[in-house]
């Protein structure tokens, strides 16, 4: 009995006689398929550029006059408009179906044994997990978006922060300092009492730099100032001046422009990478690389020579350290990668420029 359903089918066949089969399995398990023909990959190209709706489904045969192979399963891929493809072939090559499954291919099935039940299989399969990956594709395009606005409103908030640390107490523990200032100089101050004052401007001194540097890990001024690659040299040295830890920082004089926010998380991943050598590296030595590949591709690259991190630590999910990394490279669509061994970590980020003069994240 026919199943009840319209399936748009594009069979790409040469042969006529495996043609009219194919067909004719169609119409055994699917009520009015509506089925297009081309005998050759130029015919296929032209109905599918041509066509405003793309196809439920793609039938494949691999030898055609005009291409064949992995050339024309790439081409079909590539123009199939996101319509699942199913090979249907008359050579049992296991390996060279395990490797169109990884280019693109929904299914693998060789022509003699194919039947009207496993082809109708093969198109349902193929079809549900293109409705599944279409669903899954869009619930992570709505959890990106999500962690972007929530970076963002966190980074409003680092600023907000940051800004009244400075401003408000910042001033007020100037204003102090005045005052003590003052008081000093006030000809009825007892000079025993003066050491007590100059220890309280000592101490009103210390906490005026800590809220400055407070202030400057939630939100580098730098960065805002005089960018990205200026804010990497303050991070460097704060690092090396808190930690004792040798660091050597090579930047190219090459620098893409890129908008604030890819900048933030550019930063934040080397904060966070910095974070992780003081806590856990034991390193005496850390090097610092930032190049630009030819217009095209930013690469970080920071390495340590501590005693590296277990294997079950660096594939923990929950390792929130690496796991923040990971999020923010994510969330810019860039590529992270880290590995270790007992010599030392490296973290390497490529950031995709294209030779454009402003990066969008």
């Amino acid at each position: 009995m026919a199943n009840k359903g319209d399936h748009s089918i594009l069979v790409i066949e040469d042969n006529p006689g495996d043609f009219a089969l194919v067909e004719e399995f169609l119409l055994e398990q699917i009520d009015a398929p509506l089925i297009s023909h081309a005998s050759n990959y130029k015919e296929a190209r032209n109905i599918l550029s041509g066509n405003a709706e793309p196809f439920d489904i793609i039938l494949l045969d691999l030898s055609l006059p005009d291409k064949t192979g992995i050339p024309l399963i790439l081409g079909i891929v590539e123009i199939g408009q996101n319509a699942p493809v199913i090979v249907l072939t008359g050579y049992a090559d296991l390996n060279f179906g395990v490797k169109s499954l990884s280019i693109g291919v929904s299914d693998y099935i060789l022509k003699d044994e194919l039947t009207s039940l496993s082809l109708y299989k093969s198109i349902v399969y193929s079809t549900e997990r293109k409705r599944i990956i279409s669903d899954l594709e869009a619930s992570e395009k709505r959890a990106r978006s999500f962690a972007k606005q929530l970076s963002d409103a966190l980074e409003e908030d680092r600023t907000r922060i940051a800004r009244e640390i400075h401003d408000e107490f910042g001033q007020q523990l100037s204003g102090l300092k005045m005052s003590l200032s003052s008081l000093k100089k006030n000809a009825g101050v007892h000079s025993d009492v003066v050491p007590i004052i100059d220890a309280i401007v000592a101490d009103v001194n210390i906490s005026i730099q800590s809220l400055r540097q407070i202030a400057n890990e939630l939100r580098p001024v730098l960065i805002d100032k005089l960018g990205l690659f200026a804010a990497i040299e303050w991070l460097v040295s704060d690092f090396e001046k808190k930690t004792g830890v040798s660091s050597r920082l090579h930047v190219d004089i090459d620098q893409p422009s890129m908008n604030k926010m890819l900048e933030i998380n550019i930063f934040r991943i080397c904060q966070e990478a910095l974070t992780n050598i003081t806590k856990h590296a034991e390193a005496t030595m850390v090097n610092i690389r930032i190049e630009n590949k030819y217009n095209e591709t930013l690469l970080i690259r920071i390495v340590d020579n501590g005693k590296g991190i277990q294997s079950s630590a660096l594939h923990n999910p929950l390792s929130m350290g690496l796991l923040n990394m990971r999020e923010r490279a994510n969330l810019i669509g860039e590529e992270l990668n880290i590995s270790s061994s007992s010599k030392g970590t490296i973290v390497e980020l490529i950031v995709n420029i294209n030779g454009k003069e402003d990066i969008n994240s």
